[in-house]
């Protein structure tokens, strides 16, 4: 295991353990006045704290980047971007689901990503050229070649943000339904891209997502063996449409995703 891989896991628990204890304490906050807003953002910045406070002391010449508190500490060499609570809906209500994710990028690109559930303790991540591992165990992508029995994930589209999506959306669930594919909603981007990265899931697609809910999972999926492109097939992930599937399936879902979300 790389030391940055190391250094970052450490960060990383130490920030899951907060947020568990935290959430377990988000009913009483909330019967207390405070929005869960304001709880999210409470809890999140302390995360964000924990695992910088690990980062600071190992490697002072780096960069760090945090998703609330954007850039806490300049250098340098390579740089950190810190999601420290991707998937904010459930964990406003109290549920799992919700993730930690991490990347470590050299000029522009990634070199280590880290993906990490606080509550399963499940924890996703990989090195450049070394091959992608969930809890220590090397992981690949699915070997699924059909949509029949295979199983994809999505996010539902219920914010102002995917609302335009909404009948495309339903038109590929259509679509993968009648050739028999199952599918599950999924609140963190990050989770279900390291899902399809560990071959749980088979295929999974984002619309419309920001750079920081896809840039770890993604590099993670890429070390696993899965390929991913936007909707049209190109590389470019600008828009934010992605899907990253198991190789052989990856070819008989980008043309229904085309059809109908492009």
């Amino acid at each position: 295991m790389q030391p940055r891989i190391n250094i970052a896991l450490k960060a990383a628990r130490a920030a899951a353990e907060y947020i568990v204890h935290s959430q377990e304490k988000l009913l009483f906050d909330k019967e207390q006045g405070q929005s869960a807003e304001q709880v999210y953002e409470t809890v999140c910045s302390g995360a964000e704290r924990s695992i910088v406070y690990h980062l600071e002391k190992a490697y002072p010449g780096d960069t760090i980047t945090t998703r609330l508190q954007g850039s806490v500490q300049k250098g340098e060499e390579g740089e950190w971007i810190i999601d420290a609570i991707q998937g904010q809906h459930l964990f406003s209500r109290g549920l799992t689901g919700n993730v930690i994710t991490m990347s470590y990028l050299v000029a522009g690109k990634v070199e280590h990503a880290l993906v990490l559930n606080p509550h399963t303790k499940d924890e996703f991540y990989a090195s450049k050229g070394r091959g992608a591992y969930l809890n220590n165990s090397r992981i690949r992508s699915s070997s699924a070649r059909t949509l029949e029995n295979s199983t994809i994930a999505a996010q539902f589209p219920a914010t102002d943000r995917l609302m335009p999506s909404l009948s495309g959306q339903f038109a590929v669930l259509t679509d993968i339904a009648e050739q028999g594919a199952r599918a599950v909603m999924q609140d963190s981007p990050a989770l279900m891209l390291a899902n399809v990265a560990a071959g749980r899931l088979d295929a999974a697609w984002g619309i419309k997502l920001q750079e920081w809910e896809m840039q770890a999972p993604l590099f993670i999926a890429k070390e696993s063996g899965c390929l991913f492109a936007g909707f049209d097939g190109s590389p470019s992930l600008e828009k934010g449409n992605v899907l990253c599937a198991a190789p052989r399936l990856f070819k008989v879902l980008l043309p229904i995703l085309n059809k109908h979300l492009n």
